[in-house]
């Protein structure tokens, strides 16, 4: 038996239908619009779509139904789905493709376990982008609701309670511009692709606040010789429960406490001694260690095997001496030297996750924090340290840039954008020479090779053994 109407008014020869509904207490109009050919966000095609106008009076509820009906007829000659969809129900049929794009290129890398960046989406889209945009509909969105989005962004973690920000102690009070410039090209994937798919024709306009001013990536803050001597001088007390809080009524200094300190101590000197990313060393076990003598200068350094599994792949990388002692000492600390056993591990041997809430408070007490321009110091910027001081070593050449960058597994250019700060390198020499500085520069003074220099230093040292 089909649907009773009551007080049945046809539009559009019938395709409309008003009327009200049996037993409500208001004569609202509600309408009944039939265009063939509409569909759904799965592509199943159906007769007719039944909503309520919201009207009392019958001519506005007409207005509202020929403009639905105007709207529908226009979805279905594009080929978009009839029925409003929120932005939740995008995303879900988005992911779903993207997820099983990254698997595949991470196993196509040789990679085990799950991928970094499919965590990253996970974490960011549920926190950020899905309770901001779930709800609505890409019919609903304006331009001013996508821009809205960067404002709520940048205070989302400055509106959060004390609790919060303590359960997630590694968050950003105010997001770096890298990770803006991640989340941007995100949200434009997802819009781009519902445009492709026919399922809307909405594409905003997507600019972090920051790519609207043409601001540049920050650099990640790193130590000078002063702040490094005051933050090792403050660590050689601090890991003895020396502390500037450590004698505080409520402080209670465990021998548990006392290993993660000696621990973190050597990590950091780790970083700064090879320029490794944080993932790679804290990923390190003990059979990826392998001692050898350099040729040249017949310094003991460390062979270290990075994993697969991390950021840019497998690669060896050269430590500089000081880790060889830095690596005796964790041996001696974790006792767990096994083959297949964590380089850095807890006191049962269980893999070390870093140190995001000691490293923080550890540098504040050493007051090595912030820079000068108050941006947060973190593990990354020893890494940085690294870099500045080979290249204060070395010299600043192409030769120079090649090996540090294989070295650290990045390139020249993130190199020199990211890694070097502009003037810590000062060769007044270089900046007067009349010849050219591949054969006066620095590092090759007097016009002789590092290499050259290296081979004198060596026969000199065979001569006198052989006396």
């Amino acid at each position: 038996m089909g649907q009773r109407f009551n007080n049945r008014v046809e539009l559009k020869g019938g395709e409309i239908i008003l009327f009200n509904r049996d037993g409500a207490k208001k004569p609202i109009w509600h309408m009944r619009i039939h265009i063939r050919g509409m569909h759904d966000l799965d592509g199943r095609k159906f007769s007719h779509i039944q909503e309520t106008t919201g009207e009392l009076d019958l001519d506005e509820a007409k207005r509202i139904a020929l403009d639905r009906y105007d709207q529908l007829k226009l979805r279905t000659r594009n080929k978009q789905p009839a029925k409003s969809i929120a932005f939740a129900a995008y995303y879900e049929r988005w992911w779903g493709k993207r997820v099983g794009e990254l698997e595949a290129a991470w196993k196509n890398k040789g990679r085990t376990g799950k991928c970094a960046r499919i965590t990253w989406y996970e974490k960011q889209s549920q926190r950020y982008w899905l309770p901001y945009f779930g709800k609505h509909s890409f019919e609903d969105m304006t331009q001013a609701l996508v821009n809205g989005y960067w404002q709520w962004r940048m205070a989302y973690w400055a509106n959060r309670d004390t609790k919060e920000r303590k359960r997630f102690g590694n968050h950003a009070l105010t997001p770096s511009k890298k990770t803006l410039d991640m989340e941007q090209s995100a949200l434009r994937e997802v819009f781009k692709w519902a445009v492709a798919e026919q399922l809307t024709t909405f594409q905003p306009v997507i600019e972090h606040p920051y790519t609207r001013k043409g601001i540049a990536a920050k650099r990640r803050p790193s130590l000078d010789a002063d702040e490094l001597k005051t933050l090792h001088t403050y660590m050689d007390k601090w890991v003895r429960g020396e502390g500037k809080n450590d004698k505080l009524p409520k402080a209670r200094v465990n021998s548990r406490h006392l290993y993660q300190r000696q621990l973190l101590r050597l990590y950091l000197q780790w970083i700064e001694g090879t320029g490794m990313r944080t993932g790679e060393v804290l990923l390190l076990k003990h059979a990826d260690i392998k001692s050898e003598r350099t040729e040249l200068y017949e310094q003991q350094v460390l062979k270290i095997s990075v994993s697969s599994q991390t950021k840019t792949g497998a690669r060896t990388v050269i430590s500089n001496p000081s880790v060889v002692s830095t690596y005796a000492e964790l041996c001696e600390l974790t006792g767990h030297t096994s083959a297949d056993d964590w380089l850095f591990c807890d006191q049962k041997g269980k893999q070390a996750k870093g140190f995001f809430k000691t490293l923080p408070q550890m540098l504040k007490e050493a007051g090595v924090a912030t820079d000068a321009h108050g941006d947060k110091r973190t593990a990354y910027s020893f890494r940085h340290v690294y870099a500045e001081g080979r290249f204060a070593a070395i010299g600043f050449n192409p030769i120079a840039l090649d090996l540090i960058a294989t070295n650290m597994g990045t390139g020249r250019q993130s190199l020199e954008n990211h890694y070097i700060r502009r003037g810590i390198i000062t060769d007044p020499d270089a900046l007067i020479a009349e010849r050219s500085l591949g054969k006066t520069g620095k590092g090759q003074k007097g016009g002789r090779s590092e290499r050259e220099r290296g081979n004198d230093e060596k026969r000199k040292r065979e001569e006198r053994g052989q006396h």
